[in-house]
Parts: C-alpha cells; structure tokens; sequence
C-alpha cells in the first residue's frame, strides 16, 4: 500500500475580535471558513455568542489553540462559516 501525504499550507489567522456576537454572525462573516470562537453567552442547550479568536480553512489548524484554552477553562467553540458552493444533499 501506498500513502501519498499532500502538503498543506497554514492559513490559521488570528483574529482576537474585541467584540461579542452571535455565532451566527461570526458564521456569515467569515464564509468558507472554520471559526475558532471563545464562547461568551451560552445555556445549557445552545451557545449564542462569541468572541472570534481566529479562522482556518481546516479544522485541524485550531489544535494547539484549543489545547491552550481548555487548560485554562475557557469554553470554545469550532464552527463553520456559511457554505458558498452547493452542498450535496442526502436522500433517505
């Protein structure tokens, strides 16, 4: 078997937003893209605000990142922006 690794190029940008929003602002804002959002309004069923602490084409960026809040207790939250190309859609 063979494995080919492709390289990927870093896009992690940080952000460090002052301001609070709803997640779904941040998510309309920043289309295409994976947020990394500390959460500043939340129950226990939803998280309704956030502060964008940074953007990523790949989830996987965020790891280190995450890694850091959660050793201080902070909550987070990794979304995605709102999709521009056609999503397929699932037939059951």
């Amino acid at each position: 078997m063979v494995v080919t690794f492709v390289e990927q190029k870093p896009t992690l940008q940080v952000v460090n937003a002052r301001e609070s929003m709803p997640i779904g602002e941040w998510e309309r804002l920043y289309p295409d893209l994976w947020l990394f959002i500390e959460v500043t309004r939340e129950d226990e069923w939803e998280v309704y605000e956030g502060r964008l602490v940074a953007t990523a084409e790949h989830p996987m960026e965020f790891v280190d990142l995450s890694k850091s809040y959660d050793e201080r207790g902070i909550v987070t939250l990794e979304t995605r922006g709102v999709y521009t190309e056609p999503q397929p859609v699932l037939i059951a």
